[in-house]
């Protein structure tokens, strides 16, 4: 099984085309966008409209929480706060559901091979923001996060958020499409091991 993986596109719709058309041209069985519609970019709900019509795997990241809920939930993004009123105050009522209807994470399982993908690893699923402070990737506490039973479980988890491509153990992150340095992550999963490839679009 082939699995194409990106993230953080923040309104580029240029980036977003090309990531979807360098994607096709690997023929995946799967791909999964891993969040971060808006902020940065002036095309987001052209963006978010791309994805909508995509068909492939749109999940949650904080860009898309801070659209549902309001920069409330993230006390470190006040700074926020006029873009995000206005973008809520632009959607749809039926943009608005699909952004409430993205899951958080998405699963799947290859010939026994599990993998996981989310926007970056959770401090609290149920929390208002569940995700790690990207404080987490310099204090030590996403490494201990990367070598909990949890994620032991999995063969691969795949994140984005931190703009930047790397591995930790059997956690792989990969860097914002939307922005400079963008690479996409495309995995393949069979009986005898899942393996992937961090792939520039530069």
């Amino acid at each position: 099984m082939k699995i194409a993986v990106f993230s953080d596109i923040h309104g580029n719709l240029k980036a977003l085309r090309e990531v979807l058309a360098r994607i096709r041209e690997h023929s995946p069985d799967l791909t999964v966008f891993l969040g971060d519609i808006f902020q940065r970019g002036n095309e987001e709900t052209e963006c978010l409209e791309l994805l909508k019509e995509s068909g492939i795997v749109c999940l949650k990241g904080n860009c898309e929480l801070y659209a549902e809920h309001g920069v409330d939930v993230d006390p470190d993004v006040e700074h926020l706060r006029v873009y995000y009123d206005g973008i809520r105050e632009k959607l749809s009522e039926e943009q608005l559901d699909f952004i409430r209807k993205m899951p958080l994470f998405y699963e799947t399982e290859v010939c026994g091979r599990k993998m996981r993908f989310s926007h970056f690893l959770f401090l609290d699923i149920d929390a208002p923001y569940p995700f790690l402070p990207l404080s987490s990737l310099k204090n030590g506490v996403f490494d201990e996060a990367c070598r909990s039973s949890e994620i032991a479980g999995y063969d691969l988890v795949a994140v984005g958020h931190s703009h930047r491509n790397f591995v930790n153990g059997n956690v792989v992150s990969v860097s914002a499409s939307g922005l400079e340095r963008a690479s996409y992550l495309i995995i393949e999963a069979d009986e005898n091991a899942v393996t992937y490839e961090h792939i520039s679009i530069e």
